[in-house]
């Protein structure tokens, strides 16, 4: 796999793993042990090195790369074992890794951090975002503001004229430089319900009316808003079919319970049910595609893991 595949086969597998043990407490012992050692995969060689970017000494975090892609997502993994365990031995990590990207958020120019060299994406902030929010809820300091700042500049600079949906991608000036695509949206509004609930509820209505299609008892999502194109796609969108795509409705579907849209919930629960089944042997779980005999690889049974636990001990979209 590839190093973000990989990141996030261990990152998606700890969030359902989160959410798991808040709906089954007599697992948390459990589920903060796989988690824990989640942590120690994401911090070895392999997965760390692809990540490594040039930044100011002042915001280095020791031995980590600067990618806010992995930075996000390792430090939302650290919240969740803390959570799990608050004497976790990586509090002291979660720590100076909330730290450091709060100040890095707060001089960053274009607000939001690059995930490779002049790459700035915008789902991926909102990971590193929501993991600054956990870590405030956890310990009560007030990371959480640097999420309230970037949707204040989100509302104004970062939303589609057309549909005022967010932006994919923005330049080092902090400028729109892609539009909205629905495997983006439907990640960043799972986040950002973490960071502002109203902002994701505004962003899940909008993503609802310009990028969907009600089918009754079904709901797809399409890459691109009015568009029905089919091909292959792109690595973030997968196969395009009439324009629709995998990870844009099972992202959506993930939003629609952290934001307790359960009517489209259970719509977009059948459409990934059509498409997957469950392998039960022993004491294992797995995953297999339905219909034909395909292998299934380990980021797809991750995200199926997570869209299988559906509760939100994470995403608290009240708050």
């Amino acid at each position: 796999m590839s190093p973000e595949w990989g990141l996030f086969t261990l990152s998606f597998s700890t969030y359902a793993l989160a959410n798991l043990a808040a709906q089954r407490p007599d697992l948390r012992a459990e589920a903060a042990a796989t988690i824990g050692q989640a942590i120690e995969v994401a911090l070895t060689a392999p997965l760390r090195q692809p990540f490594n970017l040039d930044i100011p000494a002042e915001h280095a975090t020791a031995a980590l790369p600067s990618s806010v892609l992995y930075l996000g997502h390792l430090n939302l993994m650290l919240g969740c074992h803390r959570q799990l365990s608050p004497h976790s031995p990586y509090r002291h990590l979660h720590d100076s890794l909330s730290a450091a990207l709060a100040a890095r958020f707060q001089q960053e120019p274009s607000g939001n951090l690059p995930s490779y060299p002049h790459r700035r994406w915008l789902p991926d902030n909102t990971v590193a975002l929501a993991s600054l929010a956990l870590h405030s809820r956890l310990t009560g300091n007030n990371y959480a503001a640097t999420g309230h700042r970037w949707v204040a500049r989100a509302r104004h600079e970062w939303l589609d004229p057309a549909t005022g949906l967010l932006a994919s991608m923005v330049d080092a000036a902090g400028r729109p430089s892609e539009e909205p695509r629905g495997s983006h949206l439907g990640w960043s509004i799972w986040f950002l319900a973490q960071v502002d609930s109203d902002f994701a509820r505004q962003q899940y209505a909008l993503y609802q009316q310009h990028h969907s299609t009600n089918l009754g008892v079904l709901r797809l999502y399409s890459e691109f808003a009015n568009s029905y194109e089919t091909g292959a796609g792109n690595i973030d969108s997968g196969p395009l079919i009439l324009g629709y795509g995998i990870p844009a409705t099972a992202f959506a579907f993930a939003d629609a319970v952290a934001l307790g849209d359960y009517r489209n919930a259970q719509r977009l629960r059948r459409v990934i049910s059509l498409g997957s089944r469950t392998i039960r042997e022993g004491d294992e779980l797995r995953y297999g595609v339905r219909l034909v005999n395909l292998d299934v690889n380990p980021l797809s049974e991750a995200l199926l893991l997570w869209a299988d636990v559906p509760g939100s001990a994470i995403a608290r979209a009240g708050q």
